[in-house]
């Protein structure tokens, strides 16, 4: 009966123990204080790129036939994909342009001046620039628009 008695006591004894518990406050609060510590100690390298030093803009235009290619990329309209192009005052698409450059004189030849618009994607200017290159244009400038065209 002792050893009944015994054996119930050590039932109850065990079930009123509590289970040991780990606070997880102070680990989150390290975890936090690391990472914003590993956050201001990093230093970022800087994306490459192309440095593009754009000309101020000019009001005055020579009324004069220009003696290289001027691009004029206007801003897509809504739904479309590239913007109406115009090269020397005539309207060209993507498709005519290789042929448009090739055509060039000597001297057209020589420059290309892209002047776009600013919602202009740069997939369309890069494409152009390709083809420029394609049909032996030495050299691409780019014109700041003083207003939309």
């Amino acid at each position: 009966m002792y050893e009944e008695s015994q054996a119930k006591a050590a039932i109850i004894a065990r079930k009123s123990r509590r289970e040991p518990t780990v606070n997880m406050t102070p680990m989150i609060d390290c975890v936090f204080l690391l990472i914003i510590f590993f956050m201001l100690a990093t230093t970022f390298s800087p994306l490459p790129g192309m440095r593009v030093k754009l000309p101020p803009p000019s009001q005055a235009q020579s009324q004069t036939k220009p003696e290289h290619f001027i691009l004029n990329i206007n801003n897509p309209e809504a739904g479309e994909a590239e913007g109406f192009m115009q090269l020397n005052d005539r309207e060209v698409n993507m498709v005519d342009l290789s042929a448009n450059f090739m055509a060039g004189t000597e001297k057209q030849k020589e420059t290309l001046i892209i002047r776009s618009g600013r919602r202009v994607k740069h997939e369309q200017i890069v494409t152009v620039m390709d083809k420029a290159k394609r049909a032996g244009v030495k050299k691409i400038g780019f014109a700041m628009v003083a207003s939309a065209f």
